[in-house]
C-alpha cells in the first residue's frame, strides 16, 4: 500500500467556484439594496411634494375664507365674470381693513393694510368670481419640486358670513 497525495488542483477549482458564487450573491444583494434606496428616495421626494401642495392649499384657503367671511364689500362686480385679482374690505374693532389678493410671479399674494405676505407658492390659474353674495375662488397649487403633483382648488364662500 502506498501513500496517496491529495490532488490540490481539485481544491483550487472548488475555491474559485465558491468565490464566484459568493461574488454573484453579493452582487445580487447589492443591486437589491441600491434599488430599495432609490425607491425610498423617490417616495420621500413624492411625499415632500404632496406635503408642499397640501400646505399651500390649506394656508391659502384659510386666509381666503377668513377674509371673505369678514368682508362687507368687494371690488368684484356681481355676475361680472372671472377676474384675476380681488379686494375685500371690512371694519372691526381695529378699524377699517382693505385686503387685496393677486397672483404675483407664481405666488399667491395677500396685501392687507399695506402689509404683503405670500400665502402660497407655485400657484396657477387664479380667478375670482361673484354671484350675489357668493364668491368663487379657483386656482391650482403645483409642487415647486415636482410638476406632476398638484391640486385644483375651488372655494365657494359667502361674502360677509363671518
Amino acid at each position: 500500500m502506498g501513500i496517496r497525495k491529495k490532488d490540490r488542483s481539485a481544491e483550487r477549482g472548488l475555491f474559485v467556484l465558491e468565490f464566484a458564487v459568493a461574488v454573484g450573491f453579493m452582487g445580487i444583494l447589492g443591486s437589491l439594496v441600491i434599488t430599495m434606496l432609490a425607491q425610498g428616495w423617490e417616495i420621500n421626494s413624492r411625499n415632500r411634494a404632496i406635503m408642499d401642495v397640501a400646505v399651500g392649499t390649506s394656508t391659502s384657503s384659510t386666509w381666503l375664507v377668513r377674509d371673505i367671511h369678514l368682508a362687507t364689500a368687494t371690488d368684484l362686480p356681481d355676475g361680472g365674470g372671472a377676474q384675476a385679482t380681488a379686494q375685500f374690505t371690512w371694519t372691526d374693532g381695529g378699524g377699517a381693513h382693505v385686503c387685496d389678493f393677486a397672483l404675483v410671479s407664481g405666488e399667491f399674494s395677500r396685501t392687507c393694510d399695506a402689509t404683503t405676505i405670500s400665502i402660497a407658492r407655485s400657484i396657477a390659474n387664479l380667478s375670482f368670481e361673484r354671484t350675489g353674495e357668493l364668491i368663487t375662488v379657483s386656482y391650482d397649487v403645483i409642487s415647486a419640486e415636482r410638476g406632476d403633483i398638484s391640486d385644483s382648488v375651488e372655494l365657494n364662500v359667502a361674502l360677509g358670513a363671518g
